[in-house]
């Protein structure tokens, strides 16, 4: 029967996907795309980066030049006087010195004991600097915050890159679980359209009294039995495209749903193997690559600022300052010319438990990361070769079921051969196809894994973050 040959054409075609529409078929990298612009979590996770920004801002207002000034009457039985001053003050980054000049002037009659605030007519200007030479010389907390807080903004970095390799991770998925749920449709309608041909010439072959009715009625229960397999995997399908739309977004980050039109015109063919070569290089490779694994490194970074603040402090306190003055104007004798002030001051706390203590717990905090730092790059290498051998064992089920459809393409068209020569029934014929249906749904779940357990590769080596910031 010349319709049975047809339906047999259409059977080989069993792994295809339904034809693509008038749009032009989504891609993986246009979703990822989408992750990248507009997934709400990712924007989130992105306010990490602003804070971390904050942080050092405010960081390095510790360094900020500072504006003071002050002024002051007096009026008493014997003394009246009033005084006014303004000064700059600096703190430096180098050493942990500090710098200042300013300007001061003082008129009236002073008590003996305040003879200091009085200066000529012109007033008085100076500028002077201090100097540790122990404590706070080699570090101090101003620059230690602001190292904190640049390692505090890389780190907000990986820990953002974190969030977003797995978004990314989580798209890829769901694409390829729409892919292959809209190629498993196109097979459910091929399945129907088989039947429903088979239906016509069965019913004109009735007519010429070569078959027995019932072959009709049976390839009608198969044909309602292929609707209802029809509707299970549109609602699949349909399912899968709400999954993907919840990172598939416009620029304003609206969702949207792919549609029948957009999947691919075959399923895509599943990535290559990988190479012993390749997998230990990618180890190497993920080991410092990894978000995950940097953000502990630079938290370790951290504790040893807090470290070397708490040694700090165990240092004593000598520091060296300078003063340099001049008062202009007229005025008293002794007020006159320029006046340098120095000296140097020291201070030791005895027992220094502060310290001590901030050193334990930086300590503390150090072997407790060097711990997360070990369990980390051991769960990097153990990832990288789970999905390798997830890959490994997708492409070998792969090729098995590749046969195994060939084998039931090769039975169903046989059966169909007995059928037609009136050696076999309807029922039997019904029974091949939809082991072929079978083999087929099963190569498509099993090109799906093997696209799934890459993504899980390139998320495990970070890989998959390079290739979707790829133009």
């Amino acid at each position: 029967m010349r319709a049975l040959v047809m339906a047999a054409a259409l059977a080989a075609l069993a792994g295809a996907a339904r034809p693509a529409g008038a749009q032009s078929p989504l891609t993986v990298d246009e979703v990822l795309a989408a992750v990248d612009r507009a997934y709400p979590l990712l924007d989130a996770a992105r306010q990490e980066q602003e804070a971390a920004a904050g942080e050092a801002t405010a960081a390095q207002g510790a360094f900020d030049l500072r504006l003071l000034g002050s002024a002051d009457v007096f009026r008493g039985n014997v003394y009246d006087n009033e005084g006014a001053s303004v000064s700059l003050y600096q703190p430096l980054t180098f050493a942990g010195a500090n710098v200042f000049g300013g300007y001061r002037i003082g008129r009236g009659t002073y008590a003996p004991y305040d003879g200091k605030a009085q200066t000529l007519t012109d007033g008085e200007w100076k500028a002077g600097l201090s100097l540790p030479l122990l404590r706070n010389r080699a570090l101090d907390s101003r620059r230690g915050a602001l190292e904190r807080t640049a390692i505090g903004r890389e780190l907000a970095d990986q820990r953002v890159a974190a969030s977003r390799l797995r978004f990314l991770g989580e798209a890829a998925v769901r694409y390829w679980d729409w892919v292959a749920a809209g190629s498993q449709q196109g097979v459910a309608a091929q399945l129907l359209q088989i039947a429903e041909a088979r239906d016509r010439d069965l019913a004109d072959a009735i007519g010429l009294g070569s078959i027995a009715p019932v072959e009709r009625v049976d390839n009608r229960r198969a044909i309602l039995q292929r609707q209802g397999g029809v509707v299970t995997a549109r609602r699949n399908t349909e399912r899968q495209a709400i999954n993907v739309s919840l990172y598939y977004r416009a620029t304003d980050g609206t969702m949207l749903r792919p549609v029948e039109g957009q999947l691919p015109g075959t399923m895509p063919p599943p990535p290559p193997r990988l190479t012993r070569a390749q997998v230990d290089a990618d180890i190497q490779q993920a080991l410092d690559a990894r978000p995950d694994v940097r953000a502990i490194v630079l938290s370790r970074q951290q504790q040893e600022v807090a470290l070397e603040l708490a040694r700090n402090e165990l240092l004593p306190t000598f520091d060296l300052f300078a003063e340099v003055s001049r008062d202009v104007g007229d005025g008293s004798r002794t007020l006159q010319g320029t006046e340098l002030d120095a000296g140097a001051t020291f201070q030791l706390p005895v027992q220094r438990r502060q310290g001590k203590g901030q050193a334990r717990v930086a300590l503390a905090a150090l072997s407790r990361l060097d711990a997360e730092l070990r369990i980390a790059r051991d769960r990097v290498r153990a990832e990288i070769e789970d999905a390798a051998s997830a890959l490994t064992a997708a492409l070998d089920v792969l090729e098995v079921v590749r046969s195994e459809v060939a084998v039931a393409r090769e039975l169903e068209q046989a059966e169909r051969d007995k059928f037609s020569l009136g050696d076999s029934t309807q029922f039997l014929v019904n029974l091949r196809e939809l082991a072929t249906a079978d083999a087929a749904f099963r190569e498509i779940s099993a090109t799906a894994e093997a696209h799934k357990a890459r993504v899980a590769y390139d998320v495990a080596t970070a890989r998959l973050g390079a290739l979707a910031a790829r133009p």
